[in-house]
């Protein structure tokens, strides 16, 4: 007589067994997955405020820029503004000086012999109206006008120009009338544009006085020296 086993509750029990495994393998894929996502989200997360962060450090950065160029701007549109107004002041005082030093270096060019009766000016040409001993005065007297200069030390007499080495002989006119040696950029004319006009004498006198001779003379005065 054969023994016969059931083996149907023993495979049951091997179906439930594998039934959980299964079921526990599944739900550590679940709990796997969900650890990967969150810290794939955490990740991300921190990247973005991050990239939040550095957004706003550049606006920040872009905003304090803004305001050094705008500075800047100000600083710029102030320093035209004081260029112009000391442009304006260099105008004025060249205007100042000017005429003075013009009438100086005037005076300096003319011999004793030599009256100046009247000096006008118009459009920048000026017109001398005098009298002379001698018509040799008179060209004294545009010799004295080519030959006033201004230097850095001042005033003086063109004595002669060296074009080899580009320089200028000076005497300056000063008390002791010293001659200096000037680069010729240096030197700068005060009257320029010299032409006479006429140049008439007149009748003698009855008291037996030499005649004088009435001239005119044109030139061009530098007053922004």
């Amino acid at each position: 007589m054969m023994i016969r086993i059931n083996l149907l509750p023993v495979r049951a029990v091997k179906k439930r067994e594998m039934g959980r495994q299964v079921l526990v393998l599944f739900a550590v894929v679940l709990v796997g997955a969900a650890v990967a996502n969150y810290a794939w989200y955490d990740n991300r997360d921190t990247e973005l405020a991050s990239h939040r962060q550095g957004v706003a450090t550049a606006k920040a950065k872009i905003a304090e820029l803004e305001k050094i160029i705008g500075e800047v701007k100000n600083i710029n549109t102030r320093k035209a503004e004081v260029e112009k107004k000391l442009a304006v002041l260099d105008s004025l005082r060249k205007g100042r000086n000017g005429p003075v030093r013009m009438l100086d270096a005037l005076a300096s060019a003319t011999p004793k012999k030599v009256w100046v009766k009247s000096f006008v000016e118009a459009k920048n040409i000026v017109s001398i109206d005098g009298s002379a001993v001698s018509h040799d005065e008179v060209a004294e007297f545009m010799r004295g006008l080519n030959s006033v200069v201004w230097t850095p030390k001042g005033m003086g007499r063109l004595v002669d120009e060296r074009r080899e080495t580009k320089t200028s002989r000076v005497e300056l006119l000063t008390a002791e009338a010293t001659i200096e040696e000037f680069p010729q950029t240096q030197v700068t004319p005060f009257f320029t544009g010299i032409d006479l006009k006429n140049a008439t004498q007149g009748k003698s006198t009855e008291s037996g006085a030499p005649a004088l001779v009435d001239f005119k003379i044109s030139l061009k005065s530098n007053y922004a020296i």
